[in-house]
Protein backbone atom coordinates (compact mmCIF):
# COMPACT_ATOMS: atom_id res chain seq x y z
CA UNK A 1 0.00 0.00 0.00
CA UNK A 2 1.55 3.41 -0.76
CA UNK A 3 0.62 5.98 1.96
CA UNK A 4 0.27 9.87 0.13
CA UNK A 5 3.11 12.29 0.37
CA UNK A 6 1.84 14.15 3.59
CA UNK A 7 1.52 11.42 5.75
CA UNK A 8 5.44 10.46 4.99
CA UNK A 9 6.11 14.20 5.48
CA UNK A 10 3.93 14.02 8.67
CA UNK A 11 6.11 10.95 10.24
CA UNK A 12 9.16 13.02 9.02
CA UNK A 13 8.47 16.65 10.37
CA UNK A 14 7.88 14.88 13.81
CA UNK A 15 11.33 13.62 13.98
CA UNK A 16 12.94 16.69 12.02
CA UNK A 17 11.46 19.26 14.73
CA UNK A 18 12.25 16.86 17.66
CA UNK A 19 16.12 16.65 16.65
CA UNK A 20 16.37 20.27 16.24
CA UNK A 21 14.44 21.23 19.03
CA UNK A 22 16.80 19.05 21.40
CA UNK A 23 20.10 19.94 20.21
CA UNK A 24 19.17 23.53 19.96
CA UNK A 25 20.58 23.26 15.99
CA UNK A 26 19.38 26.67 15.21
CA UNK A 27 19.22 29.47 17.89
CA UNK A 28 15.93 30.71 17.33
CA UNK A 29 14.55 27.90 19.34
CA UNK A 30 13.38 28.53 22.56
CA UNK A 31 12.60 25.15 24.35
CA UNK A 32 11.94 21.88 24.12
CA UNK A 33 8.39 21.94 23.44
CA UNK A 34 6.50 23.05 20.28
CA UNK A 35 3.41 23.89 18.51
CA UNK A 36 3.78 21.95 14.92
CA UNK A 37 1.81 23.27 11.95
CA UNK A 38 2.13 21.70 8.68
CA UNK A 39 1.86 23.89 5.83
CA UNK A 40 2.09 22.22 1.94
CA UNK A 41 0.32 24.73 -0.13
CA UNK A 42 -0.83 28.36 0.10
CA UNK A 43 -4.35 27.66 -0.16
CA UNK A 44 -4.40 26.96 3.88
CA UNK A 45 -1.88 29.83 4.47
CA UNK A 46 -4.54 31.60 6.01
CA UNK A 47 -5.94 29.01 8.18
CA UNK A 48 -2.02 28.73 9.73
CA UNK A 49 -1.82 32.62 10.35
CA UNK A 50 -5.27 32.54 12.36
CA UNK A 51 -4.01 29.62 14.47
CA UNK A 52 -1.23 31.28 15.26
CA UNK A 53 -2.72 34.38 15.86
CA UNK A 54 -5.13 32.29 18.51
CA UNK A 55 -2.31 30.59 20.11
CA UNK A 56 -0.65 33.72 20.90
CA UNK A 57 -3.68 35.39 21.98
CA UNK A 58 -3.90 32.76 24.96
CA UNK A 59 -0.84 33.84 26.31
CA UNK A 60 1.44 31.35 25.02
CA UNK A 61 5.49 31.73 24.28
CA UNK A 62 6.37 28.41 23.02
CA UNK A 63 8.12 28.02 19.78
CA UNK A 64 5.33 27.65 16.83
CA UNK A 65 6.59 25.69 13.82
CA UNK A 66 5.78 25.34 10.52
CA UNK A 67 7.09 22.63 7.69
CA UNK A 68 6.36 24.28 4.52
CA UNK A 69 6.54 22.19 1.55
CA UNK A 70 8.08 23.12 -2.41
CA UNK A 71 4.02 23.98 -2.73
CA UNK A 72 4.57 27.04 -0.13
CA UNK A 73 5.29 30.25 -1.76
CA UNK A 74 8.24 32.70 -0.63
CA UNK A 75 5.81 35.49 0.22
CA UNK A 76 3.56 32.72 2.47
CA UNK A 77 7.30 31.84 4.15
CA UNK A 78 7.85 35.47 4.84
CA UNK A 79 4.40 36.34 6.12
CA UNK A 80 4.20 33.41 8.60
CA UNK A 81 7.89 34.62 9.73
CA UNK A 82 6.59 38.26 10.20
CA UNK A 83 4.03 36.66 12.04
CA UNK A 84 6.20 34.45 14.44
CA UNK A 85 6.00 31.36 12.94
CA UNK A 86 9.83 29.40 12.41
CA UNK A 87 9.36 27.94 9.15
CA UNK A 88 11.41 24.64 8.01
CA UNK A 89 11.38 23.91 4.63
CA UNK A 90 10.81 19.96 4.47
CA UNK A 91 10.79 17.85 0.67
CA UNK A 92 8.04 15.22 0.34
CA UNK A 93 8.87 11.84 -0.18
CA UNK A 94 6.97 9.16 -1.79
CA UNK A 95 8.93 5.84 -0.55
CA UNK A 96 9.29 4.94 2.86
CA UNK A 97 12.13 4.05 1.84
CA UNK A 98 13.80 7.45 0.54
CA UNK A 99 14.19 8.77 4.38
CA UNK A 100 17.39 10.41 4.89
CA UNK A 101 19.02 8.16 8.02
CA UNK A 102 20.25 11.79 8.75
CA UNK A 103 16.96 13.10 9.57
CA UNK A 104 16.64 10.65 12.39
CA UNK A 105 20.28 10.27 13.26
CA UNK A 106 20.30 13.65 15.96
CA UNK A 107 17.66 12.57 18.09
CA UNK A 108 18.68 11.83 21.84
CA UNK A 109 16.01 12.53 24.08
CA UNK A 110 12.67 13.32 23.81
CA UNK A 111 10.09 16.59 23.38
CA UNK A 112 6.55 17.37 23.30
CA UNK A 113 5.65 18.38 20.11
CA UNK A 114 1.58 19.39 19.98
CA UNK A 115 0.36 19.30 16.31
CA UNK A 116 -2.79 21.05 14.65
CA UNK A 117 -4.31 20.72 11.42
CA UNK A 118 -4.48 24.01 9.41
CA UNK A 119 -8.59 24.23 10.12
CA UNK A 120 -8.38 24.28 13.29
CA UNK A 121 -8.32 27.29 16.31
CA UNK A 122 -7.57 27.65 19.98
CA UNK A 123 -10.03 29.71 22.00
CA UNK A 124 -8.54 28.46 25.62
CA UNK A 125 -4.52 28.18 26.74
CA UNK A 126 -4.22 24.08 25.41
CA UNK A 127 -0.85 24.60 27.51
CA UNK A 128 -1.53 21.47 30.05
CA UNK A 129 -0.92 19.30 26.99
CA UNK A 130 2.37 19.21 27.17
CA UNK A 131 1.81 17.22 30.14
CA UNK A 132 0.87 14.17 27.71
CA UNK A 133 3.73 11.29 28.27
CA UNK A 134 3.56 9.98 25.19
CA UNK A 135 0.85 9.97 22.40
CA UNK A 136 -2.95 12.11 22.97
CA UNK A 137 -5.21 12.24 20.61
CA UNK A 138 -9.05 12.63 20.66
CA UNK A 139 -11.51 10.03 19.72
CA UNK A 140 -14.02 10.46 17.67
CA UNK A 141 -16.80 8.76 15.74
CA UNK A 142 -17.01 6.00 18.86
CA UNK A 143 -14.11 4.25 17.50
CA UNK A 144 -11.67 6.25 15.87
CA UNK A 145 -9.40 8.61 16.59
CA UNK A 146 -9.24 12.17 14.65
CA UNK A 147 -5.50 13.10 13.67
CA UNK A 148 -6.57 17.52 13.63
CA UNK A 149 -5.12 17.41 17.29
CA UNK A 150 -2.30 15.43 18.56
CA UNK A 151 0.24 15.32 21.04
CA UNK A 152 3.48 13.47 20.66
CA UNK A 153 6.63 12.66 21.96
CA UNK A 154 8.92 12.21 19.17
CA UNK A 155 10.77 9.43 19.01
CA UNK A 156 13.48 7.30 17.08
CA UNK A 157 12.30 3.98 17.48
CA UNK A 158 8.91 4.59 17.01
CA UNK A 159 9.33 6.29 13.86
CA UNK A 160 11.67 3.40 12.52
CA UNK A 161 8.89 1.13 13.59
CA UNK A 162 5.94 2.97 12.00
CA UNK A 163 8.22 3.12 8.48
CA UNK A 164 8.36 -0.64 8.61
CA UNK A 165 4.26 -0.62 9.52
CA UNK A 166 3.75 1.55 6.53
CA UNK A 167 3.21 -0.47 3.33
CA UNK A 168 1.63 -3.65 5.56
CA UNK A 169 -0.71 -2.22 8.25
CA UNK A 170 -3.96 -0.93 6.71
CA UNK A 171 -5.50 2.70 6.50
CA UNK A 172 -8.95 2.93 5.92
CA UNK A 173 -8.71 6.72 4.63
CA UNK A 174 -5.73 5.66 2.57
CA UNK A 175 -3.60 8.08 4.69
CA UNK A 176 -2.26 9.09 8.00
CA UNK A 177 -5.89 8.63 10.28
CA UNK A 178 -6.37 5.50 9.02
CA UNK A 179 -2.45 4.37 9.70
CA UNK A 180 -2.70 5.71 13.00
CA UNK A 181 -5.59 3.92 13.92
CA UNK A 182 -4.37 0.38 12.80
CA UNK A 183 -1.11 1.21 14.70
CA UNK A 184 -2.57 2.54 18.06
CA UNK A 185 -5.46 0.39 17.65
CA UNK A 186 -5.98 -0.10 21.06
CA UNK A 187 -6.17 3.63 21.15
CA UNK A 188 -10.39 3.31 22.12
CA UNK A 189 -9.82 1.64 25.70
CA UNK A 190 -6.89 4.18 26.40
CA UNK A 191 -7.86 6.33 29.55
CA UNK A 192 -8.87 10.01 29.25
CA UNK A 193 -5.79 12.29 29.93
CA UNK A 194 -6.64 15.04 32.73
CA UNK A 195 -3.99 17.34 32.89
CA UNK A 196 -5.47 18.60 36.47
CA UNK A 197 -4.04 15.80 38.31
CA UNK A 198 -0.34 15.53 38.88
CA UNK A 199 1.66 13.06 37.05
CA UNK A 200 3.67 11.84 40.28
CA UNK A 201 -0.40 11.08 41.63
CA UNK A 202 -1.42 9.07 38.40
CA UNK A 203 2.28 7.07 38.47
CA UNK A 204 1.35 5.46 41.47
CA UNK A 205 -1.81 4.09 40.60
CA UNK A 206 -0.48 2.82 36.73
CA UNK A 207 2.63 3.57 34.85
CA UNK A 208 3.03 6.04 32.28
CA UNK A 209 0.70 5.26 29.32
CA UNK A 210 1.62 4.71 26.30
CA UNK A 211 -1.30 6.49 24.55
CA UNK A 212 -4.08 8.36 25.94
CA UNK A 213 -7.16 10.22 24.99
CA UNK A 214 -8.17 13.66 24.87
CA UNK A 215 -11.11 15.32 25.40
CA UNK A 216 -13.59 16.74 23.17
CA UNK A 217 -12.96 20.15 24.26
CA UNK A 218 -9.70 19.79 22.99
CA UNK A 219 -10.73 18.71 19.24
CA UNK A 220 -14.46 19.95 19.47
CA UNK A 221 -15.91 19.25 16.15
CA UNK A 222 -17.96 21.27 14.11
CA UNK A 223 -19.52 18.62 12.20
CA UNK A 224 -21.23 17.66 16.16
CA UNK A 225 -22.22 21.20 16.84
CA UNK A 226 -24.52 21.06 13.40
CA UNK A 227 -26.23 17.54 14.61
CA UNK A 228 -27.86 19.92 17.56
CA UNK A 229 -27.28 23.52 16.31
CA UNK A 230 -24.78 23.71 19.65
CA UNK A 231 -22.19 22.13 21.44
CA UNK A 232 -22.67 19.26 22.93
CA UNK A 233 -20.20 20.26 25.94
CA UNK A 234 -19.72 23.07 27.98
CA UNK A 235 -18.73 25.91 25.78
CA UNK A 236 -17.24 27.81 28.09
CA UNK A 237 -14.91 25.35 28.61
CA UNK A 238 -13.48 24.59 24.68
CA UNK A 239 -10.05 24.78 24.16
CA UNK A 240 -9.98 24.13 20.12
CA UNK A 241 -12.53 24.08 17.20
CA UNK A 242 -12.15 21.96 14.34
CA UNK A 243 -13.71 22.98 11.36
CA UNK A 244 -14.15 19.37 9.59
CA UNK A 245 -16.85 19.45 7.32
CA UNK A 246 -14.67 18.57 3.87
CA UNK A 247 -14.65 22.02 1.83
CA UNK A 248 -16.54 24.21 4.36
CA UNK A 249 -13.54 25.64 5.98
CA UNK A 250 -13.76 29.15 7.78
CA UNK A 251 -11.57 31.11 5.52
CA UNK A 252 -14.44 30.88 3.05
CA UNK A 253 -16.33 33.96 3.35
CA UNK A 254 -19.53 32.15 2.81
CA UNK A 255 -19.14 29.63 5.53
CA UNK A 256 -20.54 32.46 8.06
CA UNK A 257 -23.65 31.80 6.63
CA UNK A 258 -24.25 28.44 7.73
CA UNK A 259 -22.02 27.91 10.76
CA UNK A 260 -22.28 29.63 13.28
CA UNK A 261 -18.67 29.06 15.05
CA UNK A 262 -16.91 29.83 11.77
CA UNK A 263 -17.27 33.85 13.74
CA UNK A 264 -14.94 32.75 16.41
CA UNK A 265 -12.71 31.68 14.08
CA UNK A 266 -13.05 35.20 11.66
CA UNK A 267 -13.12 37.40 15.12
CA UNK A 268 -9.22 35.69 15.16
CA UNK A 269 -8.37 36.44 11.68
CA UNK A 270 -10.11 40.02 12.02
CA UNK A 271 -7.37 41.16 14.51
CA UNK A 272 -4.56 39.48 12.40
CA UNK A 273 -1.70 42.20 12.32
CA UNK A 274 -0.28 44.19 9.39
CA UNK A 275 2.70 42.44 9.56
CA UNK A 276 3.62 42.49 5.92
CA UNK A 277 2.33 45.40 3.57
CA UNK A 278 -1.81 44.48 2.62
CA UNK A 279 -1.81 41.41 5.28
CA UNK A 280 -3.35 42.47 7.82
CA UNK A 281 -7.13 41.00 8.71
CA UNK A 282 -5.96 37.89 6.44
CA UNK A 283 -5.77 39.99 3.15
CA UNK A 284 -3.25 38.98 0.17
CA UNK A 285 -1.95 41.35 -2.22
CA UNK A 286 -2.46 38.69 -5.09
CA UNK A 287 -6.53 39.19 -3.91
CA UNK A 288 -6.59 42.88 -5.42
CA UNK A 289 -6.76 42.40 -8.69
CA UNK A 290 -9.19 39.32 -8.18
CA UNK A 291 -11.49 41.82 -6.57
CA UNK A 292 -11.30 44.48 -8.94
CA UNK A 293 -12.39 42.07 -11.52
CA UNK A 294 -15.10 40.98 -9.35
CA UNK A 295 -16.33 44.45 -9.27
CA UNK A 296 -16.08 45.47 -12.78
CA UNK A 297 -17.87 42.32 -13.83
CA UNK A 298 -20.60 42.87 -11.59
CA UNK A 299 -21.32 46.22 -12.71
CA UNK A 300 -21.31 45.00 -16.15
CA UNK A 301 -23.89 42.14 -15.44
CA UNK A 302 -25.86 44.65 -13.50
CA UNK A 303 -26.28 47.24 -15.86
CA UNK A 304 -27.06 44.42 -18.61
CA UNK A 305 -30.03 43.33 -16.66
CA UNK A 306 -31.03 46.83 -15.96
CA UNK A 307 -31.33 47.31 -19.52
CA UNK A 308 -33.14 44.04 -20.78
CA UNK A 309 -35.19 44.87 -18.08
CA UNK A 310 -36.44 48.06 -18.68
CA UNK A 311 -36.17 48.99 -22.28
Amino acid sequence: MKFPKLWILFLVLLVTIQSKLALGAKAQYSSKQAYVMLLYGDEFLLGVRVLGKSIRDTGSTKDMVVLVSDGVSDYAKKLLEADGWIVENISLLVNPNQVRPKSVSLLEFACAVVYLDADTIVVKSIEDLFKCEKFCANLKHSERLNSGVMVVEPSEAVFNYMMSKVNTLPSYTGGDQGFLNSYYSNFPNAHVLDPNIPQEEVLKVRPVPEMERLSTLYNADVGLYMLANKWMVDESELRVIHYTLGPLKPWDWWTSWLLKPVDVWQNVRERLEETLPASGGGKNPNDELLVKFLSCYLSVFYSFVTIVLFF
